[in-house]
């Protein structure tokens, strides 16, 4: 069966969406994985290493994975061999969610290297968002509840399978 790829700017719900689906399928989740593989904070790493070391790794990670559901940082994109890689293994589903939702979600997330001035993220998520709707598959509107999102990826699973 082919994998099921989630991608979206940070803060849209990717990893709420991600356990929720744990609970039926195998999902796996590259942030999280991040953090147990190499033992350090995505914050740390980038600090130490910066974020061509972290995007390095990431794009291990993705290619190494062998769950059925894999939710991605919000940067996977930025690699273009991982957008290609994704297209390749599986359906690509975007959370698509306005800047302001996201905003109000992440700015006080200091566990977010990428989190700084409004201005600052609003220019990162204008230049990442026609990246994440051409990479897409299949856009879902991120202001729709963690269970309706979740329903939705579940339907593109039966239907796959």
């Amino acid at each position: 069966m082919d994998k099921v790829y989630v991608i979206g700017f940070m803060g849209t719900g990717k990893t709420a969406i991600g356990r929720k689906l744990s609970e039926r399928y195998d999902v796996d989740e590259l942030d999280e994985r991040f953090v147990q593989e190499y033992g350090q904070s995505i914050a740390d790493f980038f600090a130490a290493h910066g974020e061509a070391g972290f995007r390095a790794r990431e794009s291990e990670l993705l290619r190494n994975s062998q769950s059925q559901i894999v939710i991605t940082g919000g940067g996977i994109i930025e690699r273009p061999e991982n957008r290609t890689w994704m297209k390749e293994t599986g359906t690509v589903i975007w959370i698509d969610t306005p800047f302001d939702s996201i905003w109000r979600r992440i700015e006080s997330d200091r566990n977010r290297p990428l989190v700084g001035k409004y201005e600052t993220v609003k220019s990162l998520y204008m230049r990442r968002r026609p990246i994440y709707a051409d990479g897409a598959d299949l856009r879902l509107e991120g202001m729709k509840s963690i269970r309706e999102l979740t329903a939705e990826i579940e339907s593109v699973l039966e239907e796959k399978s």
